[in-house]
């Protein structure tokens, strides 16, 4: 059997029409096998968006649409999150030539 694995699911949310975007994350045991997953990615948004209807599925994340939001769901750290553990916040890229001869 397959085994469960503790992870973060994220929610963003994006109103149509004004952009405003709101996140929401939980502390959930992601399922191993991606049936699982997408029963869970769709009840977690059926709890908070009851009209929104999923859109499309692709291993660990979904998208979900009603009238009035686009919903993306996902496994992992929400974006905010990943800002404000980041401990260098400028990174140094060093740049390859545009042209080698």
């Amino acid at each position: 059997m397959s085994e469960a694995t503790e992870r973060t699911l994220v929610v963003e949310t994006r109103d149509l029409d004004t952009d405003e975007r709101t996140v929401a994350t939980f502390d959930v045991e992601m399922p191993a096998d991606e049936p699982g997953r997408r029963a869970q990615l769709s009840e977690v948004v059926a709890q908070l968006h009851p009209r929104a209807r999923m859109r499309s599925f692709g291993g660990a994340a979904a998208s979900f649409l009603d009238s009035e939001q686009l919903v993306v769901a996902h496994y992992g750290e929400s974006p905010m999150k990943r800002r404000e553990t980041s401990a260098d916040p400028v990174q140094q890229v060093e740049q390859q030539p545009l042209f080698a001869a």
